[in-house]
């Protein structure tokens, strides 16, 4: 059937159809002497051709021997979701979807000859730079020069982690290398709340589900210290694994040199972690000695080079679902990323009734929470398969507790080494503030229709009987999570639970326990939904997020109240995440969520 879709394929034609359709017009309705809406029809045909040329065709064309300029710095989303206002004051900013976009185009562009990529103040977790690191080297592979500078202060572990997939890495003169190896932890806040007249009431399922420790306890369990450690030993292999490998240092000496501490950059030159010492200025001048930067090409001109020469032609199309942040049910937060269980759900199910549809990505970074939303996203994925659309999870830096009950029905799970994931449990927290607010002088009083009324309020703490009767209830809501991670990773039950219990686990050791299937990034999974949608290895596919874009005017893009910054800074947790986290603590209730971890 010839229809939109492709025509959509030839836009060049569409668009000389369309002006040359409104030329003729323009000229008949000359010849009938209507020359007003004549010249009207005339320079719309002339405006949509020049439009054409100067926002499409142009940005396309780019010189041979082009280098690419990319600048890394800040956070990293895995998508650039904003409004108008939020592109056009933030135009050159990226996310990991135009990442990978851009940089595996390079890859086949054989105008592109250097990729320049100035590293600087970046904030992302290891396996998002474990994933940028990989780009690196592919381009590098490729045959092209890969030029990293590392030019903030004092550029952290996982920075020269991204700087690492470089063919050169340069490091500014007075900058200082961070080399501190690895670490993870909490705060532990019982101290402090009690000093306030606070008390954290909480109840888990099991005895790893370290959630709640942050506000019961003044000390790290045994059982959370044995599951971090474990990870720390996963993540400090996947830095010396990749590091050794792509700086050619053998495996002891890359060990001793990821914990030397604070490096200088002549010292980091005579460990060979670094190429030389320089500037940004200095590469620029080295690629165009000229001064005259014809040839010196940005990350956002290039993505709409990328963007004309690729999307055309009759390409498969693969669904891509983003859920990023925590798990929430009901109204949202007014600022922060989140995962909302009825929107989520919405996109996979858009997604899934689309026709064209032939697989779905689903990518997700979340350290869990409303067990109620989590449960929504579960079954639009399950939903999706019963419509015949095999459903593909990729995890990025961490996938815990709600943020794998979303994944874990998936036809396949991919994981990057260092992602933090499984943390199979339940936690509920109860805030009683009877202190702090009997030193200012409140005082709460009710009339009730039972005892248990005036349970969840902040002026009372819960009694034995009641936090025995709540504990019961959320086992049965573990139990139904252990069920469905048996039936959707084909585990037996004492298997399942022998991986439950609350645990945390990196991506390497969920790999080898069933949790999950492969040990890789966002391209592995894309691989896997083209086999699972049978899709011919000669047949491209087309990328479509079916996640939401901001409003036009978003009060999410605007607020960044210096209160959640300090707060979030203070408990380990990123700031995006905050206003979710603050949300989900405040209204209390059941809660599948990952420990806070920081490192």
């Amino acid at each position: 059937m010839f229809g939109a879709k492709r025509l959509w394929i030839n836009r060049e034609l569409r668009v000389t159809a369309l002006v040359v359709l409104m030329g003729v017009a323009g000229a008949l309705l000359v010849r009938s002497h209507h020359l007003v809406p004549a010249v009207a029809i005339l320079a719309g045909a002339a405006a949509i051709a020049a439009g054409f040329v100067l926002l499409v065709v142009r940005p396309a064309r780019i010189p041979a021997n082009s280098s690419l300029m990319l600048r890394l710095a800040g956070s990293i989303p895995e998508d650039v979701r904003r409004s108008p206002i939020d592109q056009f004051l933030r135009r050159n900013a990226i996310g990991m979807r135009q990442l990978r976009y851009g940089l595996e185009a390079i890859i086949t562009d054989y105008k592109v000859s250097t990729l320049v990529v100035q590293v600087s103040g970046v904030e992302t977790g290891l396996a998002t730079a474990h994933e940028i690191h990989r780009l690196l080297r592919a381009v590098a592979g490729a045959g092209k020069r890969v030029i990293a500078v590392l030019a903030g202060d004092s550029p952290t572990v996982s920075e020269y982690l991204i700087a690492a997939g470089a063919s050169e890495v340069v490091l500014n003169p007075d900058a200082m290398l961070m080399m501190l190896g690895v670490a993870m932890g909490s705060p532990f806040l019982r101290e402090a709340l009690d000093r306030i007249g606070i008390r954290a009431q909480t109840l888990q399922w099991k005895e790893y589900k370290g959630a709640a420790e942050m506000l019961s306890r003044d000390s790290m369990s045994d059982e959370l210290r044995e599951s971090l450690e474990a990870i720390v030993a996963d993540r400090q292999k996947v830095l010396i694994d990749a590091l050794r490998e792509a700086r050619k240092i053998p495996e002891e000496r890359m060990r001793e040199l990821l914990s030397a501490g604070f490096l200088s950059a002549r010292a980091a030159k005579e460990a060979g972690l670094i190429d030389r010492e320089g500037y940004v200025q200095d590469i620029r001048a080295e690629l165009d000695p000229e001064g005259t930067r014809r040839r010196e090409i940005s990350f956002a001109r290039y993505l709409r080079r990328v963007g004309y020469l690729h999307d055309r032609g009759e390409r498969a199309r693969i669904a891509v679902v983003f859920g990023v942040g925590p798990v929430i049910a009901g109204e949202a937060p007014p600022a922060g990323e989140y995962i909302s269980g009825e929107n989520t759900a919405e996109e996979l199910d858009r997604a899934s009734r689309d026709r064209d549809v032939r697989a779905i990505v689903f990518r997700i970074n979340s350290p869990g929470g409303s067990a109620v939303g989590s449960e929504m996203v579960w079954r639009a994925v399950r939903q999706a398969q019963e419509r015949g659309k095999p459903v593909i999870v990729s995890m990025g830096d961490v996938a815990g507790s709600g943020g794998y009950y979303v994944a874990m029905g998936a036809d396949a799970v991919v994981a990057e080494p260092a992602t933090i994931t499984g943390s199979i449990g339940v936690v509920y927290m109860k805030l009683d503030m009877s202190g702090l607010l009997s030193n200012v002088g409140v005082r709460f009083e009710y009339a009730k229709s039972a005892e248990v009324s005036d349970s969840l309020s902040v002026s009372r703490a819960m009694t034995e009987r009641e936090l025995a009767q709540l504990n019961a209830a959320i086992g049965e809501v573990y139990a139904n999570f252990t069920a469905k991670v048996s039936q959707g990773r084909k585990l037996a039950p004492e298997a399942t639970e022998a991986v439950a219990r609350g645990r945390v686990w990196s991506g390497i050791a969920a790999r080898e326990r069933g949790l999950v299937d492969e040990t890789g990034g966002f391209s592995r999974a894309v691989e896997i939904a083209r086999q699972k949608a049978h899709i011919p290895p000669e047949q491209p596919h087309r990328l479509v997020s079916y996640s939401a874009r901001e409003r036009l005017f978003s009060i999410r893009s605007l607020l960044n109240p210096i209160e959640v910054r300090v707060g979030s800074e203070l408990a380990g947790i990123p700031m995006r995440y905050a206003p979710a986290l603050i949300q989900l603590l405040r209204r209390g209730g059941v809660l599948m969520l990952g420990p806070f971890l920081c490192g």
